[in-house]
């Protein structure tokens, strides 16, 4: 009974933020208009669309090199990448994201790797790229109040993100120096609520539970423990996955408006970083994007049809993607059974 109004108020959730994102995407279509989101999806063209979909398969290319770089097994790129491109799809797909798409990267490779050891890895590399990511929107918030006059409201949460990104950096560099045992912590309050609430420890599927919570978070913080030379192979395949989504947004801007700057590139992919952390659970973060990257090239100057034509260009690219990855699972899943 317990699992079952649970499900229904997740479905409930999901289903709310769903039609909210919507109706933020008909609302800013509206506004902008129709005419100049057909005529921009004509300026980005089949080929330019074509070099987008390369540099984002470039990117789920780099975050994979650093996956199996953590799991150090010999686990092929391919299938890695394949992996992560499904996993995404789920997760993007989903209000649930990482809840789904992290444990159905792990299992798709399970192949070449144990499930246990490939999900440990994918939980370091998530490390490093939460990290990378949060330097991202620290360099990018900093660069933004430097160069331009911005709205008050606007500077408030600007700082207010500044705070937060350095606090997930400090957070970030206390776990990587300090390696608590939360795994004992979890276990140690699941005990003491069971003995509260129901007068005996934590029965078997429990305790289960927390003994795998263990041996990931060992698998886990030895991935951490890898060797500087693998270490710098992470941190370089981090950073060019960065780099490629400058790159991509350069890109889809300069075939918008026949011209485009680094500076403009740059603050647009933090943007992009932002929206991806404060809204994973929209299902493609629909509504989100296109209002929020809208308003931010309306003050950069670039108009909001322009903003609202690129979100929705990433929207094409993101469901182009989706439906690969789900193709990928299909035949996963087939192949298994067969």
């Amino acid at each position: 009974m317990i699992q079952t109004v649970s499900s229904r108020r997740t479905s409930l959730t999901g289903t709310l933020l769903a039609i909210a994102g919507l109706a933020l995407l008909v609302w800013q279509v509206r506004l902008v208009g129709l005419d100049h989101i057909a005529d921009g999806f004509k300026a980005v063209g089949w080929r330019g669309f074509l070099a987008i979909l390369g540099l984002s398969l470039f990117r789920f290319a780099t975050r994979s090199m650093a996956w199996i770089t953590l799991i150090g097994r010999p686990v092929p790129l391919s299938s890695a990448t394949a992996a992560t491109i499904s996993g995404d799809a789920l997760g993007n797909l989903s209000f649930l994201s990482l809840l789904v798409s992290e444990p159905a990267k792990a299992f798709y490779v399970t192949r070449h790797a144990p499930a246990a050891e490939a999900f440990a890895a994918l939980t370091a590399e998530n490390f490093f790229y939460s990290v990378s990511v949060a330097s991202v929107i620290l360099g990018g918030t900093i660069t933004l109040l430097a160069t331009f006059v911005v709205p008050d409201a606007l500077r408030v949460a600007l700082w207010l993100s500044l705070a937060v990104m350095g606090g997930v950096l400090g957070a970030a560099v206390w776990l990587a120096r300090s390696r608590p045992a939360l795994a004992a912590v979890a276990r140690s309050v699941a005990t003491s609520l069971a003995r509260k609430c129901l007068s005996r420890p934590p029965g078997p599927r429990v305790a289960g539970w927390l003994d795998q919570l263990e041996r990931v978070e060992t698998r886990t913080y030895s991935a951490l423990s890898t060797s500087p030379w693998r270490l710098g192979v992470v941190v370089a395949c981090e950073a060019a996955f960065h780099l490629a989504s400058i790159a991509e947004a350069w890109l889809t801007l300069r075939l918008l408006t026949g011209s485009a700057t680094l500076l403009n590139a740059f603050l647009l992919d933090t943007v992009n970083r932002f929206i991806n952390v404060a809204f994973r659970a929209v299902p493609l973060r629909v509504g989100v994007d296109e209002v929020t990257t809208s308003g931010f090239t309306e003050m950069l100057g670039l108009g909001s049809a322009s903003g609202l034509t690129l979100a929705l260009v990433r929207k094409a690219r993101m469901l182009v993607w989706a439906g690969v990855g789900l193709g990928l699972l299909g035949r996963r899943a087939i192949g298994r059974i067969l």
